[in-house]
């Protein structure tokens, strides 16, 4: 009886002996959350918004759209001013929108979108570059929204630029 009273406590004391280590480990884990990552080690580094011939466009689209009062945002995401209405396939939808982007953005002083602009490069000649640029063809068109499309070798920005602003 004695032999077995002994091993009951040597139980006891082997299971808090667990629960110790364990809530030290909990402990341990949840200073290790906490702390924030030293910023030098951050593998991060800026690079340009635009690309030199993005900017080329910009710097002419600015210029044009100052004199009638439009605004231009670079680089807008689609989900973020694009939402998903089939809420039984949402996740399926928002897939096509979640990680893509648009060009510029043309918008009124309220910030309502009147226009968007793609600027197409060479690798738009690639098949599936091409059925991005076919989907959001598509897109602009369900959602009402004037898309237009300037073709980056041409070079004329200002004529291809005059022609989007007489549309709007």
């Amino acid at each position: 009886m004695n032999h077995l009273f002994s091993l009951s406590i040597l139980c006891i004391i082997a299971y808090l002996i667990y629960i110790l280590e364990k809530s030290n480990n909990k402990s341990k884990n949840a200073e290790t959350e906490i702390q924030e990552p030293q910023t030098q080690n951050y593998p991060y580094l800026k690079k340009h918004l635009l690309s030199k011939a993005e900017y080329a466009f910009y710097h002419i689209l600015k210029s044009e759209c100052d004199k009638n009062n439009i605004l231009i945002c670079p680089k807008v995401r689609l989900e973020d001013f694009i939402t998903v209405t089939d809420k039984q396939n949402y996740t399926k939808y928002r897939g096509y929108i979640k990680s893509r982007h648009i060009d510029f953005l043309l918008c009124n002083t309220k910030l309502q979108i009147i226009a968007a602009i793609e600027l197409d490069d060479n690798s738009h000649t690639k098949e599936k570059v091409q059925k991005v640029d076919n989907f959001k063809n598509e897109l602009f068109k369900v959602i009402n929204i004037p898309l237009f499309r300037v073709k980056m070798s041409d070079g004329a920005y200002e004529n291809q630029i005059n022609t989007i602003i007489k549309n709007l």
